[in-house]
């Protein structure tokens, strides 16, 4: 993409704000990253809705925990103030959702209207849109506050169904015409429905009696047909071992990706009723599918399977205490159902011993885990879009040696001039790129001397030493600090921008205490949600949800960041010859470290005496001695 932005003339500060938006749809991102798992106003209010809707009609939640759902959720609101426009109406939002908690804490029984804050659920969506319009041609920009804008808007792009992929698609077809305006942009986020057409396999049966009943649209041919519009489905399918029928179904999505997501859904939800009226019967939606989208034409594809060239376990620990949550864990991965992914989350967590009334203890774990994930990202970041800055010039190199042999091969007299400016731009275009692999080259060699890292898999093997050059530089660490700043302003964009707000946060530490507390909220607002989507799915039996998708990848993601505090924590004690700790103990013990760090945060001058190496494992370190030899004293 990053050709696509340069070549379009995009600032920027629109580079950075698109990047930040791909970045939070990216289906690998981790906790804190993800959309599903961002700070935001918006989400806040639909699960706060929800919830009291669910309450009125099911009551699910009940009392205490409905009070804990609306309370989190008004913390999280109350945090994104700063980021909306007066004109917004987040504050009127916030009031009526506040006072709803105090009406329902004063009298549980009564039954709240959500008719107000169901209307400004729609105020808001629409607020979010019109900030990226103001964003978009913004000059002076505070980054800190447009972080949380572009995190907000990630998330209202994420829960309008919007696909990655499909998403970058659309928008290298877009600035290939040139550079956008803010409509065009807005647009491209948030686009209207379109009519798609799914086409799957359900192996087990050869025919699905009723199916345009519980389908309407829906159509369906056995696989051995003569249908022209199947044929390369059924080529990717092939061999086809078991009884089988072709179905498709028509979806309205913003895009390819999510109409393989809602079509595929709508199916084997439909399937529920065919396997209950045939209980020995085995019926399976198989991967592949073929999608027609309004242009008419079928494209192809199938779930995407990561994989690793060398699997490795969580801890070579024996940890009885961890054994249910893993097993939970991997099954909720593989449950295509959002709410029963979800649901299962929330199991895997309380198979800890953690308590819904003790969730905020893993939520303060979960914050500072996110420190550390955050300020390692940030190097990583930083090496990648620099290779990729290179390669881009590079690419360029490539594009202007062709255009001069092309020049040259059409050559006539009167094209003399023409030949000329090919080679002046080839030279051009070489020496820049020459340039810059010579001076990033040099750049990195002085991040790498003090940035010690892994020889194989590139990895930081000291933190600490990263932190170091985030931190308000003293003494020694001055040359590779400078280094950071020139390889963050070549790289640009996001990665130039998230360097600067970790040296903000990491110059204030008040700011960087702030930082963590919302953190905390964010993941104490969504752990009080799991524990209600369990709830709803097992004790209601309710499949759907607004944000359902959205909670069961949140869902995950916690649950991922937990067993890598857990298992890590049990390796340390594992190799040292310790008895484990209990998972229960772990999480009150760093409950207790994270409220010390805040504090110790908020009467310090400096965070010369912060420490990442370890700070959610065994030992006290994230508040410890200036580190030697880093220049911090």
């Amino acid at each position: 993409m990053r050709e696509a932005f340069s070549a379009a003339g995009l600032t920027r500060r629109q580079q950075s704000l698109l990047h930040a938006v791909l970045r939070a749809l990216d289906g690998g991102s981790a906790l804190g990253f993800h959309a599903a798992t961002s700070d935001s106003a918006l989400v806040a209010l639909i699960r706060a809705h929800d919830a009291l809707q669910s309450h009125i009609e099911h009551d699910q939640p009940q009392g205490r925990q409905l009070l804990r759902v609306l309370r989190t959720s008004g913390v999280c609101v109350r945090a994104a103030l700063p980021g909306f426009p007066a004109r917004a109406g987040l504050k009127a939002a916030l009031d009526e959702l506040e006072a709803t908690t105090a009406a329902l804490t004063a009298n549980p029984l009564q039954r709240p209207d959500t008719r107000v804050l169901e209307s400004w659920i729609t105020t808001i969506a629409e607020a979010v849109e019109e900030r990226l319009r103001t964003l978009w041609d913004a000059r002076a920009v505070d980054l800190s506050k447009e972080a949380k804008a572009a995190a907000e808007i990630a998330v209202a792009v994420y829960i309008r169904g919007r696909d990655r992929d499909a998403l970058k698609h659309d928008l290298t077809k877009l600035l290939a015409r040139g550079r956008p305006g803010a409509a065009e942009i807005s647009a491209l986020l948030w686009p209207k429905p379109r009519r798609h057409y799914l086409t799957v396999l359900v192996s087990g049966a050869r025919s699905l009696d009723k199916l345009d009943d519980l389908l309407p649209g829906a159509r369906q041919w056995p696989v051995t047909a003569n249908q022209d519009r199947s044929t390369a489905l059924l080529v990717k399918l092939g061999p086809i071992t078991r009884a089988g029928v072709l179905v498709r179904v028509p979806v309205d999505a913003a895009d390819l990706g999510t109409a393989v997501v809602l079509g595929r859904r709508a199916i084997s939800e439909a399937l529920d009723q065919y396997v209950a009226g045939n209980r020995i019967a085995d019926l399976t939606l198989e991967g592949p599918w073929q999608v027609t989208g309004p242009d008419d034409k079928p494209v192809l594809g199938e779930p995407i399977k990561a994989s690793v060239k060398r699997a490795a376990p969580l801890s070579a620990a024996r940890s009885e205490g961890l054994r249910a949550a893993l097993r939970i864990a991997h099954i909720a991965q593989r449950v295509e159902a959002p709410m029963t992914s979800a649901a299962l989350c929330w199991n895997a967590i309380e198979s800890t011993g953690l308590v819904a009334e003790k969730s905020s203890r893993l939520a303060r774990a979960c914050a500072m885990q996110m420190l550390r994930q955050q300020v390692i990202d940030a190097h990583t970041q930083l090496r990648l879009m620099v290779a990729e800055e290179v390669r881009r010039l590079a690419g360029r190199v490539r594009k202007a040696k062709g255009a001069l042999a092309r020049a040259e091969n059409a050559l006539t007299p009167a094209d003399s001039d023409a030949v000329a400016r090919a080679r002046e731009a080839w030279l051009e275009s070489a020496a820049a790129h020459q340039r810059a692999v010579g001076e990033t080259t040099a750049l990195m060699d002085l991040v790498d001397a003090h940035v010690p890292m892994s020889s194989g898999k590139p990895a930081l093997t000291e933190p600490d030493r990263w932190l170091d050059l985030l931190l308000p530089p003293l003494g020694g660490a001055q040359t590779a600090w400078d280094a950071v700043t020139a390889l963050a302003a070549f790289a640009g964009g996001l990665t130039e921008e998230t360097v600067v707000l970790w040296r903000e946060r990491l110059a204030r530490p008040p700011l960087l205490a702030k930082w963590l507390q919302d953190k905390q909220d964010t993941c104490h607002a969504l752990l009080e949600w799991l524990y209600t989507t369990r709830n709803i799915a097992f004790h209601h039996g309710r499949f759907a949800g607004p944000v359902d998708v959205a909670t069961a990848h949140a869902g995950r993601a916690v649950v991922d960041v937990m067993l890598e505090i857990l298992g890590r924590w049990h390796s340390t004690q594992h190799a040292r010859g310790q008895d484990l700790t209990p998972p229960e103990e772990i999480f009150k013990i760093l409950a207790q470290r994270k409220d010390a760090l805040s504090a110790a945060l908020h009467k310090a001058n400096s965070c010369h005496r912060l420490s990442i190496q370890h700070i959610t494992g065994p030992d006290e370190t994230s508040w410890s001695a200036p580190r030697r030899g880093s220049g911090s004293g």
